[in-house]
């Protein structure tokens, strides 16, 4: 895949030969199917090829301009992970503006990335950096309590007893019908049910199909398609005989042969 031009697979390769995980480490390897997924304006890609400027890894030399170059280009391609890294920086507690440090928490939260959400969800409970929001924060730390996050179980509870001290019912109705439904947009809930089929319900069934698409004439177990005959020309089936004998044998009726499946479709 990667080397048909899926960025996706392109991203893997280049991690599994840098890291040796899977594949035996190749830096060359890795240098070169990750600037093929860059070509491609690959979010993860410019992240990963920031941080390994920034380290000097995966074939390439040390260059720390070039990767807060690539990590600001991540960001702007939606990349979760830089747009988390630049947040942290841009944060102000000394009452300074924090609307720009918080649009990418924002962001980045929107693409599930845990670290954002549970730092936001902490600013939105304390006011820090931006207008206190109870109910955000609740709802933020419920998501998080579904992947074990940290101690979002705990801040949650936390969060749920300011409400309940503030005498906000409405809000904490609304978190906990939130807490208790299928939260995240992207999320497709698919139900699976089964029931058993008895051999005589499906050859039943199989008995309706045939005489539906009238193929079956009723007698042999040969083709009823007009022009065709078994064993000549294109047509191709199976005729089941009643005796051993292939050269004198008569097919036997569909009905039979069903019959020995299920009596009472005889």
């Amino acid at each position: 895949f990667a080397l048909n031009g899926s960025s996706d697979a392109q991203v893997i390769a280049a991690v599994a030969y840098a890291t040796g995980d899977g594949l035996p480490a190749n830096p060359d390897r890795a240098r070169q199917f990750l600037k093929r997924a860059l070509q491609q304006k690959d979010s993860r890609a410019w992240y990963i090829y920031s941080q390994w400027l920034r380290q000097g890894a995966g074939g390439f030399e040390e260059d720390r301009v070039e990767a807060e170059y690539a990590l600001k280009r991540a960001a702007r391609r939606g990349s979760p992970q830089a747009l988390y890294e630049l947040a942290v920086r841009e944060l102000n507690f000394d009452g300074g503006d924090n609307s720009k440090a918080v649009e990418m928490l924002e962001r980045a939260a929107q693409r599930h990335d845990l670290p954002a959400k549970y730092l936001l969800a902490q600013l939105k409970a304390g006011g820090v950096g931006t207008p206190e929001d109870l109910v955000g924060a609740a709802k933020l730390f419920a998501e998080l309590k579904r992947w074990n996050y940290r101690e979002s179980s705990l801040r949650y509870d936390a969060v749920m007893e300011d409400l309940e001290t503030s005498q906000n019912t409405e809000a904490m109705i609304e978190v906990d019908l939130y807490a208790k439904s299928g939260y995240e947009d992207n999320v497709e809930v698919i139900e699976v049910s089964g029931a058993r089929i008895t051999t005589e319900e499906y050859v039943s069934e199989l008995v309706d199909v045939l005489s539906g698409v009238n193929l079956y004439d009723g007698d042999s177990t040969g083709t009823n398609i007009r022009g065709q005959v078994c064993g000549q020309g294109v047509s191709k089936c199976n005729v089941i005989y009643t005796a051993g004998d292939r050269g004198n044998a008569g097919t036997t009726a569909l009905g039979a042969i069903l019959s020995k499946f299920s009596p009472s479709l005889n």
